[in-house]
């Protein structure tokens, strides 16, 4: 009996643990066309757009960890301008959830970066339907899918700035660069 409990101890504690820090990817485009994790697969990415994918359900044990890897990506890339959450990995969110992506999108804005959302499941999007978290990150900015968004946010990142408009020539969302050793 003791050894039985002791297994479901352990087997809760690594669920825990493991909800508490879901993967975090940032993603570049393959060689087979799909935005897929670039440090996985060792693919360059992008310094002025951040594709960022979420696995796991967005709720109070992991609300900051978003937070923190957003954080992260915005340290390691000094030119970024825009962060896309690819949110097909986000299968619900409770309200720590929600306000913990609130969160996000005031910092961003606040530091003058752009935010977006794409693939975003229904029963995520009725919690911020209810909470007017959509209103708040806006039409839009919220797309079906991630080519559209990657398209549309590219478009906007390189109109009337500082950057070619026609878009960067080796740009990691449209093209397969991997990284060099």
């Amino acid at each position: 009996d003791k050894g039985i409990m002791v297994g479901v101890a352990f087997t809760m504690a690594v669920f825990l643990y493991k909800s508490m820090r879901p993967v975090v990817a940032s993603l570049s485009m393959h060689e087979d066309k799909v935005l897929k994790s670039s440090e996985h697969f060792r693919l360059k990415g992008c310094r002025h757009i951040s594709v960022v994918r979420f696995d796991g359900i967005l709720f109070f044990a992991n609300a900051s960890y978003l937070d923190e890897q957003v954080a992260k990506f915005r340290t390691e890339q000094p030119d970024l301008r825009y962060i896309l959450l690819d949110a097909k990995g986000i299968n619900d969110m409770d309200g720590s959830g929600e306000e913990a992506l609130e969160e996000v999108v005031n910092r961003l804005r606040s530091a003058g970066l752009g935010f977006a959302m794409c693939g975003i499941k229904g029963q995520v999007i009725a919690v911020m339907e209810r909470t007017g978290l959509d209103k708040k990150i806006g039409p839009e900015n919220i797309y079906a899918d991630t080519k559209e968004a990657v398209a549309a946010i590219m478009a906007e990142v390189h109109n009337a700035t500082d950057l070619p408009p026609d878009g960067c020539k080796n740009c990691p969302l449209t093209q397969y660069i991997p990284k060099t050793a």
